[in-house]
């Protein structure tokens, strides 16, 4: 085990046993359920653990990025797109602080915002049953071949349901009733899984994809990638380019900013971005990456202190977070579809 290795682990697991072990003294000595909404509290327990929090993310992103990254650099297309990411997370910033009512209207069940989360991805499941495709016809000596072409189906197959559960199935287009047996437990009585506890599955989604849309780009230009144990799978994690796209989700927290892992994705989100500034080697891509790590941090603060407050929901901001996550994921089949060879193959 290399140096680098033990740093990387050590960071690691510093940062899981602080989640874990705060999560819990919280649960046992105030009754705080580790998955909830609220509003974000900012008194003295809530600094220090964010602050803790912080700390130990950005230890890790340290740990992972310090013995050097092997660059991916972002073409021209990738760079056009995540400006236009950004641009359109400003104008949904700007949106909640002219009107919180339009904002909730665009969000809301059936709107624009919902509709078109679905329909991104819906189209990364294509993309992905399209890789899935490429790797039936590839040649069986190819490595991993097994393993790439059924980690492709299990994406498309994630992305398709994730898209069937933002518009519960077509229910209320299609008119059908929801099930006694499924409605006595589904918290918002529709056709879906992910309202059978939607704190728990709020909380999965949003820490889960911020890691993934923003850690594993980082751990796949690492050492770590280059892990006995690690090799094999590193072939579906993201690249740089669609950690630009996805970064703009990060701002969007206002209601779960309490909770401990979904503030880790945000720090990690945007101590990755300051990494990959450091690494770019072009001045365009470190202009971008350092305006993103900007607009996060300013976005955040907007959402937090002034903004937030100010949303007819404290829920509002969920259908903007998922937008952004869908374009990160849609983006991720996409470079999986057509830059598949370079991306997928080891």
């Amino acid at each position: 085990m290399t140096r680098a290795t033990r740093h990387i682990l050590l960071a690691a697991g510093l940062l899981l046993a602080f989640q874990l072990g705060t999560m819990v003294f919280e649960q046992l000595a105030f009754g705080w359920p580790f998955a909830r909404e609220e509003v974000p509290l900012h008194d003295g327990w809530h600094w220090l653990r964010r602050t803790l929090d912080a700390l130990l993310s950005g230890l890790l992103v340290y740990a992972l990025a310090r013995p050097g990254l092997q660059r991916e650099p972002l073409d021209r297309a990738m760079l056009a797109s995540a400006t236009l990411v950004v641009a359109l997370s400003v104008a949904a910033t700007l949106l909640l602080a002219s009107s919180a009512t339009a904002y909730a209207g665009l969000g809301a069940e059936d709107g624009i915002i919902e509709w078109l989360s679905a329909l991104l991805l819906f189209a990364g499941a294509g993309f992905m049953a399209a890789r899935v495709l490429a790797l039936w016809r590839a040649p069986e000596s190819r490595p991993y071949r097994l393993l790439h072409l059924v980690g492709a189906a299990g994406f498309a197959a994630l992305f398709f349901l994730m898209a069937g559960e933002e518009v519960s199935w077509f229910q209320r287009q299609i008119g059908f009733a929801t099930p006694e047996t499924v409605a006595a437990h589904n918290w918002q009585g529709e056709f879906n899984l992910h309202n059978f506890h939607t704190d728990i599955t709020e909380l999965l989604l949003y820490t889960g994809t911020g890691l993934f849309l923003m850690l594993l780009p980082l751990v796949r230009e690492s050492e770590a990638a280059r892990w006995p144990l690690l090799r094999p799978f590193t072939a579906f994690f993201p690249d740089r380019s669609v950690a630009a796209i996805s970064a703009p989700m990060l701002i969007f927290t206002y209601s779960h900013w309490t909770l401990l892992p979904v503030q880790a994705a945000f720090w990690i989100g945007l101590f990755a971005c300051l990494a990959f500034a450091r690494t770019s080697g072009s001045r365009g891509e470190r202009r971008l990456w350092r305006a993103l790590a900007l607009w996060v941090v300013l976005g955040q603060l907007l959402h937090l202190f002034l903004l937030g407050p100010h949303m007819l929901a404290i829920y509002d901001s969920s259908e903007y977070r998922e937008l952004f996550i869908a374009i990160g994921l849609a983006a991720y089949a996409w470079r999986q579809w057509r830059g598949g060879e370079r991306l997928t193959q080891t």
